[in-house]
């Protein structure tokens, strides 16, 4: 099928667009910025197409050059500390962009799949672990509230216009290459400090958090399975229901180092407001015929070799 996916030059849609044309579909994907050439020479994923979701006039262009049967939204601005300093630059392109693409789906291509990319962080801090879609969503940090704004639009347009949304709920995804999540900073520091040879200062925040860590190639399987056979409409958590707490990960790298490395805390790191713990009930999705494949070893040991490799 024909298969576009925004925010495709990233580290999750270019695994994503690799496992799609392994699948047999013809994916074409979207980037805003110059993508990491280094990342981008994992595989293929398709021809890219210059487009920014925050323009209307840009979206109805792009998409209708391309009338996709699928299209998986992972385009957004993605990252939670600066959402608190741009609150609105976050909304207009998590939410206003988001209704840019469905608005065209509803007007000229209603039976487009769109599955979106929301964010555990969507739900925000809760004593009820793990956390099934049924819960509220009640985020802390402006990301996560145009995560969450998102997500409830596109349930919108499958109720009202019955355009076929999937609400991907995804909780902290991670893999070689990725940029701006903890275990790959951490892992770029060790990379860093191992080209020295020297021992090095591993600097860090708060570790005492728990996550729910998944490898991105469990998570690409995932998302490909719920457009699949997934109920439109729905909200689907992609995680791996297991939890582990910041300091096991940093525990876990450093066990790999071939440099010694000293663990330091910096103020600078640490959040406004963080979730003490983010756990998924992965019921729903697994109910799909899902589960997680990658163990977590090799998780670590594949991102600490990604970027002892980046020329970077």
């Amino acid at each position: 099928m024909r298969v576009l996916i925004t925010g495709g030059s990233g580290f999750l849609g270019t695994h994503l667009a690799e496992r799609l044309e392994r699948s047999g579909h013809e994916v074409t994907r979207t980037y805003l910025i110059d993508p990491d050439p280094y990342l981008l020479g994992r595989g293929n994923g398709g021809p890219m197409v210059h487009l920014d979701i925050r323009d209307e006039a840009e979206v109805s262009k792009v998409l209708e050059a391309t009338r996709p049967e699928i299209l998986y939204h992972l385009g957004a601005q993605p990252y939670v500390r600066p959402s608190w300093e741009d609150p609105s630059g976050t909304f207009r392109a998590n939410l206003a962009g988001t209704v840019h693409l469905l608005e065209w789906l509803r007007q000229h291509s209603e039976r487009t799949r769109f599955a979106f990319a929301s964010s555990s962080a969507a739900y925000g801090p809760t004593d009820r672990q793990p956390m099934s879609e049924e819960l509220p969503l009640r985020p802390v940090s402006p990301y996560g509230a145009s995560k969450a704004a998102a997500d409830l639009i596109c349930y919108t347009y499958t109720a009202s216009y019955g355009v076929p949304t999937f609400r991907l709920r995804i909780f902290a995804t991670t893999g070689p290459g990725k940029s701006g999540d903890a275990p790959n900073d951490f892992a770029q520091q060790i990379a860093r400090a191992e080209r020295s040879g020297a021992a090095a200062v591993l600097k860090v925040g708060d570790l005492t958090t728990r996550r729910d860590f998944s490898d991105v190639r469990d998570a690409v399987r995932a998302m490909e399975l719920v457009v699949e056979r997934g109920i439109p409409g729905e909200a689907y958590n992609l995680g791996s229901g297991i939890t582990r707490t910041m300091r096991s990960v940093v525990d876990g790298l450093v066990e790999l180092a071939k440099v010694p490395i000293t663990v330091e805390t910096e103020p600078g790191r640490m959040r406004r407001v963080d979730e003490t713990v983010l756990q998924a009930d992965t019921s729903r999705v697994r109910a799909l015929g899902w589960a997680p494949e990658v163990p977590w070893d090799v998780t670590l040991r594949s991102l600490l070799d990604h970027w002892r490799g980046h020329p970077a």
